[in-house]
C-alpha cells in the first residue's frame, strides 16, 4: 500500500472531522440551545461526515486483518489504536461539564465509568459525549470483521454485507419489520459505507473478480437512495468519488501539510469537540459575547487539545502497548495458541 495514498486517506478523515465540528456548533448547537442571528442551515451536511468515517474504517480494517498474522496481533491493534485517547477524552470531558455545566449533556459518576467500556449504548447507559455512539457501531464492525477473519471468510465479507444492505432496503421500505436491536447489531443503516471501504481496498489492489466486486460497490452506492434519501445519496456519489481519487492518486493536494496534520489529530479532535464546544459557546451568549468568536475559540482550543492528546496520550500509548505486546513472550504464546485455532 503506497504510503501517499494512506496520508490522503488520512487527510480526508481530518475533513471529515472538521465537518463534523462544523455540524455540531452550528446547526445541532441550534437545535439544542438555539443561535442567535446566526445562518446554520449550511452546516447540516457536515454529520454526513461520519458516513466518511466509516468508508475509512471499511477500508483500514480489512487491509489491518489481511496483515494481521495472529488474531491477537488485531485485538491489540485496534485496542492500542482506539481506547487511551477515548479515555483521555472522556476523562476531560466529563470533568469539564461536570464543572461547568451543561444543561440536558451531564452524567452521573457511574454512567462516566460504564462508559470507559465504550460500548455503554448496548447496556443503554448515556454516553459522557454524544459522539461516542460512533465507537458502539465501529467496534460492532469490528466484531464481525474479526468473526470472519476467524473463519477464514475475509474473501467472501462483501457478499455477506451486500445481504444486511439488501435487508436494510427492504426495511427502509416498510417491507421488512425488523427489531431496533437487530437492527443496531447487524449495524444495518450503515453497512453500506463499511462494504464501500472494503471493496475499494479491493479495487485498488487488484483482489478477485473484480467485477462483482465493483457492482456491490454500486450497490451499496445506490442503496443509500432508499435507506437515507436522493439527496444525501448525491453526497454519497461525491464522497465515493473523492475516495476512489485519492486512493488511486489523483487527488495528490490532500497531502498538504495541514491536511494531513488534520487527519493525524482527527480522532481525539472527533472526541473531544462537542460538549466542550458547547461549554464555550454557552458561556460567550451567557456574556453577551459574539458567539462566532465563541465558535472560532472552540474550534481553535479543541484542535490544542486534541494535539495535546494525540501527542502525548494517543502515539506514546499505541508504541508501549503493541511494543509491549511483541516483547511479552508470554502474551506471544497466547496469540500462537490462537493462531492454531484459527487454523483447525
Amino acid at each position: 500500500m503506497n504510503n501517499n495514498r494512506l496520508l490522503e486517506l488520512d487527510a480526508l478523515r481530518g475533513l471529515a472531522a472538521l465537518a463534523v465540528v462544523c455540524f455540531h456548533y452550528f446547526y445541532r448547537y441550534n437545535e439544542i440551545y438555539g443561535h442567535e442571528n446566526i445562518a446554520v442551515s449550511w452546516s447540516n451536511i457536515g454529520h454526513l461526515g461520519v458516513e466518511l468515517f466509516f468508508m475509512v474504517s471499511g477500508f483500514v480494517i480489512f487491509w489491518t486483518l489481511n496483515r494481521a498474522e495472529k488474531p491477537l496481533d488485531f485485538i491489540v491493534s485496534r485496542f492500542s489504536r482506539l481506547y487511551p485517547a477515548y479515555w483521555c477524552a472522556l476523562l476531560v470531558t466529563f470533568s469539564m461539564v461536570a464543572f461547568f455545566g451543561l444543561p440536558g449533556r451531564e452524567v452521573s459518576l457511574f454512567d462516566a465509568v460504564v462508559n470507559v467500556l465504550m460500548f455503554q449504548e448496548y447496556l443503554l447507559i448515556p454516553h459522557v459525549d454524544g459522539v461516542y455512539w460512533t465507537l458502539t457501531v465501529e467496534l460492532t464492525f469490528y466484531f464481525w470483521m474479526f468473526l470472519f477473519y476467524l473463519k477464514s471468510g475475509l474473501d467472501k465479507i462483501e457478499h455477506v454485507f451486500s445481504f444486511f444492505i439488501f435487508l436494510s432496503i427492504l426495511y427502509s421500505l416498510g417491507v421488512l419489520d425488523i427489531p431496533v436491536p437487530i437492527y443496531k447489531i447487524f449495524i444495518m443503516k450503515y453497512i453500506p459505507f463499511f462494504t464501500a471501504g472494503i471493496c475499494f481496498y479491493k479495487i485498488i489492489n487488484g483482489g478477485k473478480n473484480l467485477n462483482v466486486t465493483i457492482c456491490i460497490l454500486l450497490f451499496s452506492l445506490a442503496s443509500t437512495a432508499v435507506i437515507y434519501s436522493f439527496k444525501y445519496f448525491c453526497v454519497f456519489t461525491v464522497f465515493y468519488i473523492v475516495f476512489y481519487l485519492a486512493l488511486s492518486g489523483r487527488m495528490k493536494f490532500l497531502s498538504f501539510r495541514p491536511f494531513v496534520f488534520m487527519g493525524s489529530i482527527s480522532y481525539s479532535l472527533y472526541l473531544l469537540h462537542q460538549n466542550i464546544g458547547y461549554i464555550i459557546i454557552n458561556g460567550f451568549y451567557e456574556m453577551s459575547w459574539n458567539p462566532l468568536i465563541g465558535i472560532l475559540l472552540s474550534v481553535v482550543l479543541c484542535i490544542v487539545l486534541a494535539t495535546f492528546s494525540t501527542k502525548y496520550i494517543e502515539t506514546p500509548s499505541l508504541k508501549y502497548i503493541r511494543r509491549s505486546y511483541r516483547n511479552n513472550k508470554k502474551i506471544q504464546r497466547i496469540a500462537k495458541s490462537m493462531t492454531l485455532f484459527r487454523n483447525r
